[in-house]
Formats: structure tokens, sequence, C-alpha cells
């Protein structure tokens, strides 16, 4: 099987992902699937200046190659 590594976003985002695992079709595909967990839910942004908020804060893990699949 092709392992893919996909990161979570907000749960209205990742639930089909997450069901369509729990269901197998990525097995029945022949699809490895794994799920990391977000960086932007490990970055604490608890802050009132917007300046210090980075837009685009999820392109990380996919240009370090942590993951297959970049979910905008």
């Amino acid at each position: 099987m092709k392992k893919v590594v996909s990161e979570t976003s907000g749960a209205v985002f990742s639930l089909p992902w997450f069901v369509a695992k729990d269901e197998g079709f990525f097995t029945e595909e022949g699809i490895d699937m794994e799920f990391v967990e977000s960086i932007a839910v490990k970055v604490d942004q608890h802050t009132t200046d917007p300046n210090e908020v980075d837009p685009i804060l999820g392109h990380t893990p996919f240009e370090d190659q942590q993951v297959a699949i970049y979910r905008a």
C-alpha cells in the first residue's frame, strides 16, 4: 500500500477524510492514510495584533515534506 500523510484542519474540513478512512475507502484504493495534527493547532495565536499572525501558517508541513497533501 502507498503511504499518504495529511495534516488535519478544522473538524468541518477534516470530517469527510476521517469518515473515508473509517469506512475503509482509502484501504480499498491501496492507500495507507495517516493524519497528523495541524501545526496551526500547535501555535498559540492569542494576540490582539494582526501583524503577529502568519496568514499562511498551514503551508509549512507541506513544504517541509512532512505531509503529502496540501489542503488550503
